[in-house]
């Protein structure tokens, strides 16, 4: 429902633009830019579920490209095209499309440059309870890298793999979505991953797009055989899987780690009671968990002092700059990106390594997170 209301408003927004440059006689501008924009359209629906179950992603983020790239800038037009056309005062039309300028400038620089744009985000702890063989650890958590969007792009993204290793982490913990649907994707990216480092551990879990749930198998067995697969790639390069499952880091510090757990229509396989029963009760507790949604949900009812999650990747837009923090995917999700208090625990939403659909990144840029624990 939420995706046919902002469909339905694009597609009006790219009517009043239209009816703006047509009105200036910029008959050539709105041919070439309805063109491209009814394409889009057209295009993504007949051949997005084909080309994802094919892993075949280039076309369908050309397509998505085309249409955030035409849509977006029309519906930042909206609201000055619709004051112009009640009032009839020019200079609304002229703010409108400043803005739509604007916004196209910028996905074009997100495309280009956003997406290959990681940023270390520096996140400072300080905890009472901290054991004291815990003080002064550094964690690098990174998330969603989605590594079939890359495309093969070794080059691009053994920058970011650089840039992991600069920060001399003791551990190195993912919080799922390695691939987008199908475990092949890491073909040819083992030996890029398997040289991630980490002084004392590389921990990971699964997230909701690693089940291979979005995509049709011939055979349930095909569907599991996938999943074994892309456990078995964690291990490969190096990560140790947690699936509901828990492991001492240090003295008095443990490490838990659940599978997807969201609120419908994401799966529910996190199991949090029966991970928790593994630890001490007193231990100072870390968990990773793939959906943040997860912690509002039923984390708080516990005594976990630190959740790290990912999934919403900011949305891949937003504007977090001047004081200023937002994106459209705040409007799902409450706890979207960063750091989150509540009473004395802490949730941190990593924005994502990668990205998936729009292939870019537009003021919300990809993250490694650096956390550094004190007592």
């Amino acid at each position: 429902m939420i995706f046919l209301f902002s469909l339905l408003l694009i597609i009006a927004a790219e009517w009043i633009f239209l009816h703006g440059l047509l009105e200036h006689s910029m008959y050539v501008l709105a041919g070439f830019q309805g063109f491209l924009f009814i394409g889009s359209v057209v295009l993504l629906f007949r051949n997005f579920r084909r080309r994802t179950q094919n892993a075949e992603y280039r076309l369908v983020f050309t397509y998505m490209g085309l249409f955030i790239a035409t849509g977006i800038p029309a519906l930042a037009y909206l609201l000055p095209g619709l004051s112009y056309l009640f009032l009839g005062l020019p200079y609304l039309q002229y703010i409108g499309w400043i803005f739509s300028m604007s916004i196209f400038i910028g996905i074009l620089y997100g495309i280009q440059f956003g997406r290959w744009n990681w940023k270390v985000h520096h996140v400072e702890l300080f905890f009472p309870n901290l054991p004291e063989s815990f003080e002064g650890k550094r964690i690098v958590q990174i998330s969603d890298v989605h590594v079939g969007s890359f495309l093969h792009r070794y080059h691009k993204v053994q920058k970011a793999i650089d840039l992991i290793n600069q920060q001399d982490a003791d551990y190195v913990f993912f919080t799922g979505d390695l691939v987008n649907n199908k475990a092949d994707e890491m073909n040819g990216w083992e030996s890029l991953f398997s040289s991630i480092k980490a002084k004392k551990g590389k921990f990971s879990i699964l997230g909701n797009h690693d089940y291979g749930d979005y995509v049709k198998w011939e055979q349930s067995e095909e569907k599991e055989q996938n999943l074994a697969n892309l456990i078995r790639m964690h291990r490969t390069i190096g990560f140790q899987p947690l699936l509901n499952d828990a492991v001492q880091l240090e003295e008095g510090c443990w490490l838990l780690g659940v599978e997807n757990w969201g609120k419908a229509p994401f799966r529910q396989s996190g199991k949090l009671s029966e991970t928790l029963a593994k630890v001490p009760p007193a231990a100072f507790k870390l968990l990773l968990s793939h959906d943040p949604s997860h912690f509002d949900a039923q984390v708080v009812s516990t005594d976990i002092d630190l959740t790290m999650s990912g999934h919403t990747h900011g949305m891949q837009f937003g504007l977090e700059r001047f004081g200023i923090k937002f994106s459209p995917v705040s409007f799902k999700y409450r706890k979207w990106a960063g750091l989150y208090q509540v009473g004395k625990q802490y949730l941190y939403v990593n924005r994502g390594f990668g990205f998936l659909g729009f292939p870019g990144r537009v003021g919300i840029y990809p993250e490694i997170t650096l956390f550094t624990f004190k007592k």
